[in-house]
């Protein structure tokens, strides 16, 4: 009788082990599953990350967020939710601490900075095959709302590929260096204006003429103020900052002005223009003029 138990307990602490052996196993490749659809989306590859997920994985946003809801697959979190977070996050970063398996789900500790503040957060995997089957996120939306550009973002800017970024409220020192400059104009100090253009300045006129450099510019208004004499008044000026396809950030300003010229035969004219006006390093670097004629 003892030997039999003795037989039967060395069986069960075999089949004990060989099923601990056979837990961890399974606990290291759900990990090693989950842990690759975070490296691929830190190193912004999301073609990898796309191979992460099941076809028909499920995610789910938590509410509170402008992208809070379901998805199915990996194009729509991509579209919908990806791509609205580094637009109101560009410096988004999840950096996973722990991970912890229990079956096929694993639970991921993670630390989120979002808006230049960092703050932990729990999400949860299901991994069937080594892919994602379903993600839900238990991040903290208030805070991280706090900290996006929603509050600062005045509007967006779109490239020719038709995607997007945030503009942002621009420096209000932006805003005096126009109106310094107009009254540069209106002095006709044009030694004042070509110091305050870049050197690689270019001008494009309401009729589509290229104005490139400071001695050119100088040029083209010497001209007009010798046969119309016009005269400018700032209407509005709204600097904006924003990222351009590359990443980097440039600083610009839209603007309505009135211009009042007089002709050769004595009649007063009045235009307003806006202008889109492009600032590099505290200069002018490049304006984009649009007229029309006011009505009396």
């Amino acid at each position: 009788m003892l030997v039999r138990s003795v037989f039967f307990a060395a069986v069960f602490s075999l089949l004990g082990a060989c099923t601990a052996d056979s837990h961890q196993n399974n606990d290291a490749a759900v990990i090693a599953a989950a842990k690759a659809g975070y490296d691929a989306f830190a190193a912004g590859d999301m073609e990898a990350w796309a191979q992460t997920q099941a076809p028909d994985s499920q995610w789910g946003m938590p509410k509170g967020f402008p992208y809070g809801g379901d998805y199915v697959g990996p194009q729509q979190v991509i579209d919908e939710v990806f791509t609205p977070i580094g637009e109101l996050w560009p410096d988004f970063k999840v950096e996973p601490t722990a991970f912890h398996a229990a079956g096929n789900v694993v639970f991921i500790e993670t630390k989120m900075t979002a808006g230049g503040v960092t703050s932990d957060s729990i999400h949860k995997a299901v991994i069937e095959n080594g892919k994602y089957a379903a993600f839900q996120v238990y991040d903290d939306a208030g805070f991280m709302m706090a900290h996006s550009t929603a509050g600062a973002s005045i509007g967006k800017q779109y490239f020719g590929d038709g995607s997007s970024k945030p503009l942002m409220a621009g420096s209000s020192a932006n805003a005096q260096l126009w109106v310094d400059y107009i009254q540069a104009h209106n002095e006709r100090d044009f030694d004042k204006i070509a110091a305050m253009n870049a050197e690689d300045f270019k001008g494009v006129t309401p009729g589509g003429e290229v104005v490139r450099g400071s001695e050119a510019h100088a040029d083209f208004l010497q001209n007009w103020v010798a046969t119309e004499n016009p005269q400018w008044a700032v209407w509005w000026v709204i600097p904006n900052d924003g990222e351009n396809e590359e990443g980097g950030v440039e600083e610009w300003l839209a603007t309505g002005n009135v211009v009042t010229s007089t002709g050769p035969d004595g009649t007063e004219r009045k235009a307003y223009e806006t202008i889109d006006v492009l600032i590099e390093g505290g200069k002018i670097r490049l304006l984009n003029v649009a007229s029309q004629t006011m009505p009396e």
